[in-house]
């Protein structure tokens, strides 16, 4: 995790001091970070960005982590899309104490395409992962969209809906195991 990233020459320096097969992850939490942000996510040899949030709201002065930073987070995943990233990783959740507060994060990243939360403490992992993981009915709904597309049939529909080639790789994301 290289911290503070805002620029391409900062991945390519930390790069050049690891492994080949070590993943590189670029964490925005400066507002030089975001500006630059489309050069850091398509910087050589990124794997993937983070949100640092909390120093972005020590930085700028936004009073809060919910809803005030949803255009900064729809903007990570816009461009760790354009670059071909992985899907970027949510910031912290402060409050170590509360579930409910990181269920709702871990509910608001994955609306905004994010795949995985950052953690501040080990009792936050089981529900993150939980989190990120498809639900029995999505898995369920995917396998039925899989045997509907896989009849050949033309246009075919699923719980009403019709099925087409987006609806179909969805279905597939859903199905397809978790990267390591």
């Amino acid at each position: 995790m290289l911290p503070k990233a805002e620029d391409a020459n900062a991945i390519a320096g930390m790069r050049a001091k690891m492994r080949t097969d070590a993943r590189l992850f670029g964490l925005i939490e400066t507002v030089k970070g975001f500006a630059g942000l489309r050069a850091v996510a398509q910087a050589k040899n990124l794997s993937r960005l983070a949100f640092g949030s909390v120093d972005f709201c020590l930085e700028t002065g936004i009073e809060g982590v919910g809803a005030e930073l949803d255009f900064v987070r729809a903007q990570l995943t816009i461009e760790s899309c354009l670059a071909g990233l992985a899907a970027p990783i949510e910031g912290v959740t402060v409050d170590i104490k509360s579930f409910e507060t990181l269920e709702a994060d871990v509910i608001r990243a994955k609306s905004f395409g994010f795949g995985g939360n950052l953690c501040v403490h080990p009792a936050q992992v089981e529900a993150i992962n939980r989190g990120f993981a498809p639900s029995a009915a999505q898995v369920e709904w995917a396998q039925r969209v899989i045997a509907a597309a896989r009849t050949g049939v033309g246009a075919v529909a699923v719980d009403g809906k019709l099925v087409d080639r987006p609806v179909v790789l969805q279905a597939e994301k859903i199905l397809a195991p978790a990267p390591g």
